[in-house]
């Protein structure tokens, strides 16, 4: 049996009516604590029996038969996104709210979990200036976030800082002035973000921006810069790029970089965005998984 989901439609209402008689069978607490094992187990690449068994075990008051029919109507992955979506804003749930915001954005790359330094940025946006935003959901810390804003700050224009409206006034005291506060609020089926300060464009490095690179990148960085002898070892790379191009011809290089390595995932993403199940967006970015394969019964 084949499922999609689609945002904005009830697939099953009798599926639904089990689901809350389900839920009933536990307090709130006990749904966020459900909800916060699923989410630290859950791989979308796991077998369905494996993902049935885990639900299983984490639903113990929950009858045989309620979850038999449930897998007869929807893969294990709908059931749950729509427990964690309800009740454990967790960073999968940020992601993808904030992934179908910049959806409506025109020219722009977006990437998930990219490396820079000893760091690695939930996600960055690409059009003619580089952003870098770390999501802080209500059940993190702010430790690390330090060196985390120090090494996007190297590397990106500007950099922003997520987190729920409550957090404001205390994000406020662990983030230097050049970067910007996004806040979000839970409404409903949504999660609504709002600037709370608008990051200050940073002074990029780039000493930081070539030491950054992998052995693969700094060879495509010469091709999109324009140079057409490229070396084949990667310390002659480097020394060329020191020698012959200033920084900011590195920082635009950079740029068209970012785009050129993460745009095929992005638009894969963006044009299969209502066949994917919310929690499983990264995992998609990452992989390009058919979404109708990846769901299929």
């Amino acid at each position: 049996m084949e499922i999609m989901y689609k945002e904005g439609m009830v697939l099953m209402t009798h599926y639904n009516c089990v689901l809350e008689n389900i839920l009933s069978k536990y307090t709130d607490l006990e749904l966020k604590q459900i909800c916060k094992t699923l989410n630290k187990t859950y791989n979308l690449y796991d077998s369905e029996e494996k993902l049935w068994n885990n639900l299983k075990f984490v639903l113990g008051n929950t009858t045989s038969e309620e979850l038999s029919y449930l897998r007869t109507e929807v893969v294990a992955n709908k059931v749950i996104n729509d427990l964690i979506f309800r009740y454990y804003h967790c960073e999968r749930v940020l992601k993808y709210y904030f992934m179908k915001n910049l959806l409506k954005l025109k020219n722009n790359i977006v990437a998930f979990e990219m490396n820079v330094g000893d760091s690695r940025v939930d996600i960055c946006r690409i059009n003619g200036h580089s952003y870098a935003y770390e999501i802080k959901t209500e059940y993190d810390v702010f430790e690390r976030l330090d060196t985390q804003i120090a090494d996007y700050s190297q590397v990106f224009d500007k950099v922003y800082l997520i987190v729920h409206k409550n957090m404001e006034k205390e994000a406020l005291k662990h983030i230097p002035d050049h970067c910007g506060l996004i806040t979000y609020r839970a409404e409903k089926d949504e999660v609504k973000f709002k600037y709370a300060r608008k990051a200050i464009c940073n002074n990029v490095d780039g000493n930081y921006l070539v030491k950054s690179l992998s052995s693969a990148d700094s060879a495509m960085l010469l091709k999109l810069i324009g140079e057409k002898k490229i070396p084949t070892l990667k310390s002659e790379r480097m020394e060329l790029i020191y020698n012959k191009y200033n920084e900011q011809q590195l920082k635009i290089a950079y740029r068209k970089l970012l785009k050129s390595k993460y745009q095929i995932r992005w638009r894969f993403v963006s044009e299969n965005f209502e066949k994917i199940i919310p929690i499983d967006i990264q995992s998609f970015f990452s992989s390009n998984l058919s979404p109708k394969l990846a769901y299929h019964k």
